[in-house]
């Protein structure tokens, strides 16, 4: 069973006793040990896998959902430290930071939002619509079209592909722990 299959039970189990019969707490442990081991001493990790394998909806991130307020407000910490760092917006002058933090909030909003829920809307993820291919998600088969143009869309662009790679980075590690484990 693989790694996300057995966190999500793990999530959801109402026993979490740790003995010969029950082994909910493996994927648990391994998903703490996984951030432990990924280098930022964050839970980072976990937060995204939670987020993906529950499954939330795209609109939950744009209305800023209560349970999603840490994932979020921590996505736009590291989005606004790679901004800088990528030197999105040059900044020379004080007002400068504001203008870079605006930019990065968006960018962390749609890109999070897009990388959780992005289905396309027409065919709902089946690349499929009125028996012919979409041509809404022609680019993207099965996701929706990032919003946006030009230097912008490029960004949010990089930040999915950052998130994508998190996740699948996280994954991996506790995957590997739980096979140690095993």
């Amino acid at each position: 069973m693989p790694f996300e299959d057995r966190y999500l039970n793990a999530l959801n189990s109402t026993n979490l006793l740790d003995d010969d019969k029950h082994h909910q707490t493996e994927a648990l442990a391994a998903a703490a040990l996984a951030d432990l081991s990924g280098g930022s001493g964050s839970i980072f990790g976990s937060m995204l896998a939670r987020a993906k394998i529950d499954g939330v909806p795209r609109e939950a991130i744009a209305s800023g959902s209560h349970s999603l307020a840490v994932l979020l407000r921590v996505w736009k910490e590291a989005v606004f430290q790679k901004g800088r760092d990528r030197k999105w917006i040059r900044v020379v002058q004080p007002w400068d930071i504001p203008a870079l933090e605006g930019i990065c909030n968006k960018i962390a909003l749609q890109s999070l939002a897009h990388w959780l829920g992005g289905e396309c809307s027409t065919c709902n993820g089946t690349k499929i619509h009125a028996a012919r291919a979409c041509t809404h998600c022609t680019d993207t088969p099965g996701r929706e079209p990032v919003a946006g143009t030009g230097l912008l869309r490029e960004h949010i662009l990089d930040m999915i592909s950052d998130l994508e790679g998190l996740y699948q980075s996280h994954a991996a590690r506790a995957g590997a722990k739980m096979r140690k484990a095993a």
